[in-house]
């Protein structure tokens, strides 16, 4: 009799390990958008496959926080759609445990995931490319699914710099960086946070300020390099009262409140991701304290 509840045991422990990664997001039952997805991707057969898999999923409410004009992009082009849930996808079976603060983890799709770990407060935040994830470890047979609430979009496949450049909203910013000589810099591997100004807030600077910053390099690269850290900071990073020393040398300050996230005077507005960091967009141009009243007071007169 001893036999053959050991025997039962070992089939039903058997059984649950042969769960797919299918199968454990759709006994999440947070998964219902995701799952039609990768169904209408074609998926499905694939991720039922050997493994493993680490599937960082999104739940149905990042899904739904997408604006719809997006979900229908996605839906209507099925290649499209395939990149970006395969970006959601790494080889490997890798535990919460095994992951590091800027682990670079290859997707299916090409680009890596970038890790990150914030612990200035417990628990500790886990983001992958920024979106937090909120219920790690959900073990299938074939892999293991980290529960995220965010939707990894879109695929970076450049740096911060390509990043920049191929944004019309951040067009000032970049003619500024190349005239600073900070291209091949910002191509590197990184990390950056770059805080990007858009023309809208380049356009607010006192007039003559930005004419007059174009035509002094050593002035332009010490303003852009102020918008610099040397390290991954996304939403999740930021707290109330941080202090980040950028590339320039001083620090700029972080404060946060239910309606927004504030760099110095900045607010952020949005967050792209390259592939040596995160392009943080702000609508306003960070002034470092040494060159405030010379760049604004002087320039006002």
């Amino acid at each position: 009799m001893k036999l053959v509840a050991a025997v039962f045991l070992l089939v039903c422990a058997a059984s649950a390990q042969a769960d797919t990664v299918v199968d454990v997001l759709k006994s999440l039952g947070t998964e219902g958008t995701l799952i039609a997805l990768v169904q209408k991707a074609n998926l499905v057969s694939a991720l039922e496959g050997k493994g493993p898999f680490t599937v960082f999923a999104p739940l149905d409410s990042a899904f739904a926080a997408l604006p719809k004009e997006l979900v229908a992009k996605l839906e209507a082009n099925t290649t499209l759609l395939a990149k970006v849930l395969e970006f959601h996808v790494a080889s490997g079976n890798v535990k919460s445990s095994e992951l590091k603060n800027n682990l670079l983890v290859p997707s299916l799709a090409g680009p890596n995931i970038r890790i990150n770990i914030y612990n200035a407060h417990e628990p500790a935040v886990i983001t992958a490319n920024g979106a937090p994830v909120t219920k790690p470890d959900n073990v299938a047979g074939n892999g293991v699914v980290h529960v995220i609430d965010q939707v990894m979009y879109p695929v970076p496949t450049g740096s911060v710099v390509d990043v920049i450049t191929g944004n019309t909203s951040l067009s000032t910013l970049a003619t500024a960086v190349s005239k600073a000589g900070l291209v091949a810099t910002l191509s590197g591997t990184g990390p950056f946070t770059v805080f990007a100004p858009t023309n809208e807030a380049f356009a607010k600077l006192p007039a003559g300020v930005l004419d007059g910053l174009l035509k002094n390099v050593t002035a332009l690269t010490d303003v852009l390099t102020y918008h610099v850290v040397p390290d991954v900071y996304y939403d999740a990073g930021l707290y109330n009262g941080q202090m980040l020393k950028t590339v320039e040398g001083k620090e700029v300050a972080i404060k946060t409140s239910k309606a927004s996230v504030m760099v110095n005077d900045a607010t952020i507005l949005a967050h792209l991701s390259g592939y040596n960091g995160v392009v943080q967009v702000i609508d306003a141009v960070l002034i470092p304290p040494s060159m405030h009243f010379e760049l604004v007071y002087n320039n006002r007169k």
